[in-house]
C-alpha cells in the first residue's frame, strides 16, 4: 500500500514527476544524438535507421517527449506507449540474450540496456491509462512493418540485419524465413506482450486501491 501511494504521489506531483521523465529522456537524447550525427558519413547515418535497435529508440523518445509535451491523455497515446514497451525490451533482452559483445561501451549500454529499463520504469509507474488484453495485437504492428520492409528491400539492398530474416544464407529460404517470423516469432511477441499487459493491469489495481 505504501509504495502504491508513491506511484500516485509522483503521477500527481507535476513537478517530480517531469524531473523524472526528464532525467530518462536525457538518455533518449544521448541516443538520437549519437544515431544521427556520430557516424562516419551520411550513408552511415541512412544504414542505421535499418537496425530495429535504433527503431526501438526513436519510438521511446517519440513517446517520453509526448509525454513531457502533456499528450499523455490523447486516446492513441497509450497504444504508442505499448509498442514502444514491447519494442524496446525486445531490444535489450535479444541483445543480451543473444548478442551482446564484452566490453560494451556507454552508446551501446545506453540503446540496449538503460533507455530498455528506464523505459519500463516509465510505462509502469507513469502510464496510468493500460490498455485493453485483447488489443495485445497492436504490438505487431512494428515486427510485422520490418520484416516486411525488410524482406521486400533485401533482394534490391543485400542487407538483412539478423541471420534469421536472411533468406540467402545456407540451408535457409525466403519460406522458411517467412515461417520463423510469422509462425513462431509473431506468436512469442503476442505472448510477450500479453504478459506485459497483465502486469500492468494488475499494478493499475494495486495502485489504485
Amino acid at each position: 500500500m505504501e509504495n502504491s501511494n508513491l506511484v500516485l504521489k509522483l503521477r500527481t506531483n507535476q513537478n517530480v514527476s517531469r524531473w523524472f521523465v526528464g532525467f530518462i529522456f536525457l538518455f533518449n537524447i544521448y541516443a538520437m544524438l549519437d544515431l544521427l550525427f556520430f557516424n562516419e558519413s551520411f550513408l552511415k547515418t541512412l544504414q542505421r535507421f535499418r537496425m530495429f535497435t535504433n527503431i526501438s529508440n526513436i519510438i521511446i523518445f517519440v513517446v517520453v517527449g509526448l509525454f513531457l509535451l502533456g499528450k499523455k491523455d490523447k486516446k492513441w497515446f497509450k497504444y504508442l506507449s505499448v509498442i514502444g514497451l514491447v519494442a524496446i525490451l525486445m531490444t535489450g533482452i535479444i541483445y543480451h540474450a543473444l548478442l551482446r559483445e564484452p566490453n560494451m561501451d556507454f552508446q551501446n549500454h545506453t540503446v540496449h540496456t538503460i533507455n530498455p529499463i528506464f523505459y519500463a520504469l516509465f510505462y509502469y509507474l507513469l502510464i496510468d491509462k493500460p490498455i485493453k488484453l485483447y488489443h495485445f495485437w497492436v504490438s505487431l504492428i512494428l515486427p510485422i512493418l520490418y520484416f516486411g520492409i525488410i524482406l521486400l528491400l533485401g533482394p534490391w539492398t543485400n542487407w538483412y540485419p539478423y541471420g534469421f530474416m536472411n533468406p540467402t544464407l545456407e540451408g535457409q529460404s525466403l519460406q522458411s524465413v517467412l515461417i520463423f517470423c510469422l509462425v513462431l516469432l509473431l506468436p512469442v511477441i503476442s505472448i510477450f506482450t500479453f504478459g506485459l499487459l497483465s502486469l500492468k493491469v494488475y499494478l493499475e489495481k494495486v495502485i489504485n486501491k
